[in-house]
C-alpha cells in the first residue's frame, strides 16, 4: 500500500467520510517519529550527566518528569536487554537507567530533536501545546501515584507513575500522525471526557488511549503500563489513572482539548467507585480531607513549574 492509497482513505474534516481502518492506523502510528523532549529538561538532565556527583536516582528523577524521554528510555532498555517478545520487562525509570548507563542516555539525548523542533515531526502541525500537555501529564502521574497510597494499594516498581504519565500519550501521536484532525478536535468544545473519546472514535477510528497504548506497546513498554494507559484489563491502575485525569482537569490543569470537569467529577467516577466503594463515612471524610491537602502541595508544584 502506497502513500496516495493512505491520504486517499483520509476521512475529511467536515466528518462526511468513514474513518480509518485499523490497518492504515496502525501503518501511520509505525511511522511516528521519535518524540521530542522539553528543552529545560534535556538541559538539567545533561548538567547532571556531566556531574561527577550525580546519583541515578536524581538523573531518574528529571527523566521522570518528562514523558516521551520516558518512553525512549524504557523501550531503549527493553529492546536491548530483553527484546520485544520477551515478558521480562522494565517499568521503571531509575532501574531503567542503571541498566543502559550514563554514556547510553547521553547518546539517547543527543540523537533526539527538542521541543523547538516538534513541528518538524510532521510537516503539517504548526504548533502542539507541549506545555500544557506536560503539566497534566505530570500532574496526572503524581496524583496516580498518590490516589493509591489512599487506596493502600503499592506498586514496587514505578509502573503506577509511568502509566500515569503517559496516560495521555496518544495524543501527542494524534498531532504528529494526524496533524488536520488533531487541530480539529482541538477547535471542539465537549460535553466532558466521554464526549471527546466518542469524536475521536468517529473522526479517526481509534481513541487516543488506543492510540497510546498501541505506540507504547510496539516500543517495548511493560504490558502493566500498556493496558492501563488502555484502560481495561488492570482495574486498579486505570482507575487511579481516571481519578487523577479528572483531578488534574480540576486544578485548572486541562491538557490539551476543551472539555468541562465538574469539581466532584472524581467522586462519581467508576474509578472512585472501584477504588473506594464500601468505606464508612468517618473512613470517607478522612479520604477527602487527605486528597484536598495533596491537591493543594500538587496545584502548587503544576503552576509553579513554568
Amino acid at each position: 500500500m502506497n502513500k496516495d492509497d493512505s491520504e486517499s482513505n483520509r476521512p475529511k474534516l467536515d466528518g462526511s467520510e468513514k474513518p480509518l481502518s485499523d490497518f492504515l492506523l496502525i501503518e501511520r502510528i509505525n511511522q511516528c517519529p521519535k518524540l521530542a523532549s522539553l528543552k529545560s529538561i534535556n538541559e538539567t538532565l545533561c548538567e547532571l550527566l556531566d556531574s561527577d556527583d550525580s546519583f541515578v536516582s536524581q538523573i531518574a528523577e528529571v527523566i521522570r518528569l518528562d514523558p516521551s524521554l520516558t518512553t525512549r528510555v524504557l523501550d531503549l532498555v527493553n529492546s536491548i536487554f530483553f527484546g520485544s517478545k520477551s515478558s521480562q520487562k522494565i517499568s521503571g525509570v531509575e532501574e531503567a537507567s542503571i541498566f543502559l548507563g550514563l554514556n547510553r542516555i547521553k547518546e539517547l539525548l543527543a540523537a533526539t530533536p527538542v521541543i523547538e523542533e516538534i513541528a518538524d515531526l510532521g510537516k503539517n502541525v504548526s504548533s502542539f501545546p507541549w506545555i500544557n500537555f506536560w503539566k497534566h501529564s505530570i500532574g496526572t502521574a503524581i496524583l496516580t501515584r498518590e490516589i493509591l497510597s489512599l487506596a493502600e494499594i503499592k506498586y514496587e516498581d514505578e509502573s503506577d507513575y509511568v502509566a500515569g504519565l503517559l496516560h495521555n500519550l496518544g495524543k501527542l501521536i494524534l498531532a504528529i500522525t494526524f496533524p488536520e484532525l488533531f487541530q480539529k478536535l482541538c477547535k471542539e468544545k465537549f460535553d466532558n471526557a466521554t464526549h471527546a473519546i466518542e469524536m475521536e472514535r468517529k473522526i479517526i477510528g481509534w481513541d487516543h488511549a488506543k492510540i497510546g497504548a498501541y505506540y507504547l506497546w510496539n516500543h517495548h513498554i511493560s504490558d502493566e503500563v500498556v493496558e492501563a494507559v488502555h484502560w481495561h484489563n488492570n482495574p486498579t491502575l486505570s482507575s487511579a489513572i481516571q481519578i487523577a485525569d479528572l483531578l488534574t482537569c480540576q486544578l485548572g490543569v486541562p491538557g490539551i482539548e476543551s472539555c468541562k470537569v465538574s469539581k466532584n467529577a472524581h467522586l462519581d467516577s467508576d474509578g472512585w467507585k472501584i477504588l473506594f466503594a464500601g468505606k464508612d463515612e468517618g473512613e470517607m471524610d478522612l479520604l477527602k480531607g487527605n486528597l484536598e491537602f495533596t491537591l493543594e502541595r500538587v496545584s502548587r508544584t503544576l503552576h509553579g513549574i513554568i
